[in-house]
């Protein structure tokens, strides 16, 4: 309070002030509610998305461990240097509540049995193809996940700037406010009072 000149300038200066922090805690209180809605309703989708890699990823894993066991490794390294196929992976960015978020776009380019299917197990055929499909899914929960950590980010650090209004600058501002406002009242009765003398004074 030491620091803060009791002047009606002065009050006026923080009431704008007051003003200006009632209107910014509010749009960042919706910034934050929104924020938190597009979070919950990625993580939705993340979860769902994981759950449906979990049940069918672990098949793949097995088939390809089949496939080892009923071939060598020099084979299987041979077949994956000589694989025709690639994966191709372009990002856009899209913007959500303010936060750059990445889109991204996979096609996969080539034939990835291009090494021959008689001469290996089915068991990597099939899991060749299954893990070829999964790929949009991979991908997809890369970019959801990615984004909700994003999200979470950018909500911590609302949530921080809100509170900072709410529990310090808004308090502190008032109580400034009501400090000089009390003061002005003081000095406006200690006039009142002198004006009030020198008429008694006066009048004698």
């Amino acid at each position: 309070m030491a620091s803060v000149k009791p002047t009606r300038p002065e009050y006026l200066r923080l009431k704008k002030k007051k003003q200006m922090a009632e209107k910014g805690h509010k749009l960042l209180k919706d910034k934050r509610d929104g924020l938190i809605r597009e979070f919950l309703s990625l993580v939705k989708d993340a979860i769902e998305l994981r759950e449906k890699l979990d049940a069918e990823l672990p098949a793949v894993i097995r088939q390809y461990r089949l496939a080892q066991a009923r071939m060598n490794g020099d084979n299987l390294q041979s077949i994956a240097s000589s694989s025709e196929a690639s994966i191709s992976i372009s990002s856009e960015k899209e913007n959500i509540m303010g936060v750059a978020i990445s889109k991204l776009e996979s096609e996969v380019n080539g034939d990835p049995f291009s090494y021959g299917v008689l001469n290996t197990p089915y068991d990597l055929d099939a899991c060749l193809l299954k893990f070829n499909k999964l790929i949009p899914d991979l991908i997809r929960l890369a970019e959801l996940e990615y984004a909700a950590r994003k999200l979470a980010e950018e909500i911590e650090k609302t949530r921080r700037r809100v509170n900072s209004l709410e529990h310090v600058i808004l308090p502190e501002t008032k109580d400034n406010m009501n400090y000089i406002n009390t003061k002005l009242e003081e000095e406006a009765r200690q006039e009142k009072s002198l004006l009030l003398k020198v008429k008694d004074l006066i009048e004698e």
